[in-house]
């Protein structure tokens, strides 16, 4: 694990604050929960993907509906 931590705060009047972390406030995180923390973002991504390409055929549908009538 390395050696320091940092954070950024995402939401409050401290939001985009970049602290960091003490020893006592990070849990020991083993390599393999890292690797299937990364795995599930990166299904997540796929999955943002999917809805990105279908809000943009829908819009695209719409799109001509709207210049047809």
């Amino acid at each position: 694990m390395a050696s320091s931590v940092e954070a950024v705060i995402i939401s409050g009047p401290r939001r985009g604050e970049i602290v960091q972390l003490s020893d006592e406030a990070i849990a020991e995180v083993s390599d393999a929960d890292i690797t299937a923390l990364n795995e599930a973002l990166d299904g997540l991504l796929v999955a943002l993907d999917h809805v990105a390409a279908e809000v943009r055929a829908t819009l695209a549908v719409l799109g001509e509906q709207v210049r047809e009538s």
